[in-house]
């Protein structure tokens, strides 16, 4: 708990992204106890679960448990908050999947699912979004952890959320469409706009170029039937919650529109670096399970590895848009530098094969 208002703690000079993260995480966790009482709640405990592009907390009540996500609204729009607050309603309402269920509040009178709260240290426009999840009790494995059972498990999930999560949107539904210049270009989820200044030479036009060949296999997967819909887009190992008889997928804000093999490829890339002993293994259990729940799928191995490329392209844009964050901001060049060597391979030989670390 804090010992008072958020306004009254003393914080750094300077602009909210040159400070340390010690005062970055003292200024969310405050801001946290204070969103706890958008929602009416009383708070007992307040804990940190992650912070990287987003603040995210668990916090306990005298009978729930939550998980609170805290975002800089420059990063997201409003209309894309609501709308992936609305898939995910709809996942819960409609199918078995077990996905993040967001908990409304009142603004007003009126029901939403999101909160802001303001506070001026915070990069213009001075506020955070403010969503309330409902507790998944599960457990998040490394990509060291592991197992091709899991993977299995994984593939299956995405291809039941791909056959049976995809739903007629309601009116102003805003996802981000995940085709190439969705990716890649000035409106891109991973965009910035002080991104080519911070590039060093010649990324920019590796970038271009590994852009220019997904943008070739996406062209040719727009003749296939049932190639694009709704997907995650972001379903890494830490986003993959697992427990006796049950597994959620979590963390869905960067799904959109996008091609259901695009889906794939997030946890392929991180097992491409992290697990290349057994790479091969884990690859065959993710597809299996795929396949298991949509039989009629094709997956397109040539298409596939260079949305595995695509990925590692994003994660670079990624890291060059959370800058803000300390321990990011001081990574970020030289991962950035070794990221886009392998791009370079990737370009000659067709195959993306990492050692840069996942982070």
């Amino acid at each position: 708990m804090k010992d008072g208002p958020a306004n009254s703690r003393a914080y750094p000079p300077g602009d909210f992204g040159e400070w340390d993260l010690d005062a970055q995480k003292a200024l969310y966790a405050d801001l946290a106890a204070d969103a706890v009482c958008a929602w009416g709640l009383t708070l007992e405990a307040l804990n940190w679960l992650s912070y990287s592009s987003n603040a995210v907390f668990t916090l306990q009540t005298s009978d729930a448990r939550f998980v609170l996500r805290l975002s800089l609204p420059g990063r997201i729009k409003a209309s894309r908050l609501r709308s992936e607050l609305e898939w995910l309603r709809a996942i819960r309402q409609r199918t078995d999947l077990l996905a993040p269920g967001p908990v409304p509040v009142s603004v007003k009178g009126k029901e939403r699912l999101y909160a802001t709260l303001p506070h001026e240290l915070f990069p213009p426009p001075h506020y955070v979004y403010c969503v309330l999840f409902e507790y998944i009790n599960g457990r998040s494995k490394s990509a060291d952890e592991l197992t091709a059972a899991d993977c299995r498990r994984i593939g299956r999930y995405l291809g039941r959320l791909h056959q049976k999560a995809q739903f007629g949107p309601p009116a102003a539904f805003d996802r981000p469409r995940l085709d190439q210049p969705g990716l890649f270009g000035a409106e891109s989820p991973y965009g910035s706009a002080d991104e080519s200044c911070a590039l060093e030479a010649g990324q920019g036009e590796v970038f271009s170029h590994v852009a220019q060949r997904v943008g070739q296999v996406m062209a040719r997967l727009d003749g296939e039937r049932d190639s694009f819909g709704l997907i995650h887009a972001d379903l890494l190992a830490k986003n993959a919650l697992f427990g006796k008889n049950m597994f959620a997928a979590v963390d869905f804000e960067f799904s959109g529109w996008g091609y259901f093999l695009y889906d794939l490829a997030p946890l392929l890339w991180q097992l491409r670096g992290d697990r290349s002993a057994d790479y091969d293994q884990l690859e065959g259990a993710l597809l299996d399970g795929y396949l298991s729940a949509r039989l009629a799928a094709n997956v397109d191995r040539e298409a596939l590895e260079v949305f595995i490329a695509a990925r590692q392209l994003a994660s670079c844009r990624w890291l060059l848009q959370n800058l803000h964050h300390p321990q990011l901001r001081d990574a970020a060049p030289a991962l950035i530098r070794q990221r886009t060597a392998e791009l370079e391979q990737f370009l000659c030989s067709g195959v993306l094969r990492r050692s840069s670390p996942t982070l």
